[in-house]
């Protein structure tokens, strides 16, 4: 059944990480001067910031290459929404796939560096603004069809949801929920994913997190927790 399958869960967490390359999620850090990261230390500082394997322990750990298919994906979207290319960035990391035996959890992060905070609080006013959550929905959706046989059905539905992080003096959330249901002879069978994207600027940082499960809601405390690591490592690369 086409429309449950791993491939197609992992169409759908591709989807949803290449909306956190291009979302700048989040809300700026608390004011404040940040030293400049410079072009040649930016893919360190990215990494230093990205999920390791120690942050989730009890998953297996997956590689997850920045592929041709994401870059081109995220060139639309950053057109749809007119947001900051990602060939202007300094340095683009995306962390191993982190998932357990069933595949109904996966997780994974990435950190942009783009060469002035200003650029950073541009891409973040792009998606946000009223072109960001339909052109998400639109290139998720077209994601997952693109790989769904005959007679399969896909709905994308977005939602910001309200993500108060005190360190960061605001933060930003989106919700996909998506329900899949594929053709099984002469009947139907469906299943429903829920993509989480949650993430924050930080100086010239944009770091987001994405966690995709299949048919119970992500952890909030699991999410505060990793999204709160991901604030250290950026504080503590960027300063």
């Amino acid at each position: 059944m086409r429309g449950t399958s791993r491939a197609q869960r992992r169409r759908t967490r591709v989807g949803v990480a290449l909306l956190i390359a291009v979302l700048a999620i989040g809300v700026a850090a608390a004011h404040g001067s940040h030293r400049t990261i410079t072009r040649a230390e930016a893919k360190t500082v990215a990494t230093a910031i990205s999920l390791r394997h120690s942050d989730l322990s009890t998953l297996t750990q997956q590689s997850n290459p920045i592929t041709a298919q994401e870059l081109r994906s995220n060139a639309e979207l950053t057109s749809c929404v007119n947001g900051v290319p990602a060939s202007d960035a300094y340095a683009q990391e995306q962390s191993p796939d982190f998932t357990n035996a069933s595949g109904s959890i996966t997780i994974d992060s990435t950190a942009e560096i783009l060469p002035s905070a200003a650029l950073a609080r541009r891409d973040l006013a792009a998606i946000t603004g009223a072109r960001g959550l339909p052109c998400l929905e639109h290139e998720l959706k077209a994601q997952l069809q693109s790989g769904s046989a005959k007679g399969d059905s896909v709905t994308v539905t977005g939602t910001r949801i309200p993500y108060p992080n005190g360190a960061t003096g605001g933060a930003f959330k989106l919700r996909f929920t998506v329900a899949l249901r594929a053709k099984h002879g002469s009947g139907s069978a469906g299943v429903s994913l829920y993509a989480d994207v949650i993430g924050f600027i930080y100086g010239q940082a944009e770091v987001g997190l994405d966690v995709l499960t299949t048919a119970t809601r992500p952890s909030s405390s699991l999410e505060q927790r990793l999204a709160g690591d991901l604030l250290a490592r950026a504080k503590s690369a960027i300063g």
